[in-house]
């Protein structure tokens, strides 16, 4: 129901913009085979970088209506992964976000314990969240690039 509310007004949108368009060439289009150019009331180098305004204004009025914000696409995608996450790895992955994608490991032992901590990091290794990198006598860990989108 939600799309087909977008495409009506998307519709009514276009219909008034198109008979607009068409209704200002027919008003130019008279005035010069009557000769009256320069004394119509809208002259007619007006009429053009005023619908081409207005052409871009429908365009981000459509535009706006069809698509969804990237905002919503991002939080929706976010909240797709963590749902397939454990609570810990999601935890983990929170933390991670909120430091601007990079954590040392010594902080992430502190919160849930040297050995946890361990075996969170080498499941979301595995599958390709993090990366580790080695960092004097602990870890740097990092999103991977595929989910450092997470942090835009």
């Amino acid at each position: 129901m939600e799309n087909r509310k977008k495409l009506i007004i998307l519709g009514l949108i276009l219909s008034v913009f198109v008979f607009a368009v068409s209704f200002a060439t027919l008003y130019a289009q008279t005035h010069i085979i009557e000769d009256t150019v320069c004394s119509c009331t809208l002259p007619i180098p007006v009429l053009i970088p005023t619908f081409s305004s207005l052409g871009i204004f429908v365009g981000l009025i459509v535009y706006y209506i069809l698509f969804p914000r990237a905002e919503e696409r991002q939080s929706e995608a976010f909240e797709k992964i963590l749902d397939i996450l454990e609570p810990n790895e999601r935890e983990v992955i929170r933390l991670l976000i909120s430091n601007k994608g990079e954590i040392s490991q010594a902080k992430l032992s502190s919160r849930f314990g040297k050995v946890k901590a361990f075996r969170i990091l080498e499941r979301l290794k595995k599958r390709g969240v993090i990366e580790k990198e080695k960092c004097g006598k602990t870890n740097k860990i990092k999103l991977s690039k595929e989910f450092s989108i997470l942090l835009k």
